[in-house]
């Protein structure tokens, strides 16, 4: 009986590679496009804790702090997830909810509500939203309402770290901000990205050969 062939047999080494580098390129750039569509932070906080909003011009310490923050809390008894929005764009295709942070906790709580029924902490430079899908937030709200928020990018994430420490108090569960982490230099951010950009080349030509190798490679004539 013989063997049927390979879909790919016969396709040149140097076209499958292309495809395939055009396919990986392909879903890169589609991935957050499909997060864009609806609710980014629905699907973010179905697995995660925390959204930030992709492509956000936040400091990485600042994100790990609150972060951080929000892992004490819930080792200490007040588990929260937590959404900033800073811009429309952040709400993906509900942007008539920017500017209600309260509406949007109130949305948002009622679609991870098949997966979590907790407390959900919403915060917009125009303020902060809470909800908890078992029905309690009045201390919440009043502990919310006393409390500022910054308006840079950083200033925003860095509120929402000082509000999760303030309702885990009031919750009976205090926990303290950490100290935000040095931000490694540029210097050495450059040195990073050169010797990952080394790393991928040297691993291109390698798969490059040995898919010239597996094909036979140049024939040696006979002398």
């Amino acid at each position: 009986m013989p063997v049927p062939s390979h879909p790919l047999r016969g396709i040149p080494w140097r076209t499958g590679l292309g495809l395939t580098v055009a396919l990986v390129a392909a879903a890169a750039v589609a991935a957050p496009g499909g997060l864009a569509d609806g609710d980014p932070a629905s699907d973010v906080l179905l697995t995660q804790s925390v959204f930030v909003p992709y492509g956000a011009p936040v400091s990485p310490p600042v994100v790990r702090q609150l972060e951080a923050v929000v892992t004490r809390a819930r080792a200490a008894g007040y588990p929260i997830k937590v959404a900033i929005v800073r811009v429309p764009y952040d709400l993906g295709a509900v942007t008539s909810l920017y500017g209600k942070p309260q509406v949007y906790a109130k949305f948002l709580g009622r679609e991870l509500m098949f997966l979590y029924r907790g407390r959900l902490l919403v915060v917009m430079p125009q303020g902060y939203g809470y909800y908890d899908g078992r029905g309690r937030h009045g201390p919440e709200l009043r502990v919310l309402r006393s409390l500022g928020i910054g308006k840079g990018p950083d200033q925003i994430v860095e509120s929402a770290a000082g509000a999760v420490a303030r309702l885990a108090r009031a919750g009976g569960h205090p926990v303290a901000v950490p100290a935000l982490a040095p931000q490694r230099s540029q210097g050495h951010n450059r040195i990073f990205l050169v010797i990952g950009g080394l790393i991928a080349a040297a691993i291109l030509a390698f798969a490059i050969g040995l898919a010239v190798w597996l094909r036979g490679g140049p024939k040696l004539q006979d002398s």
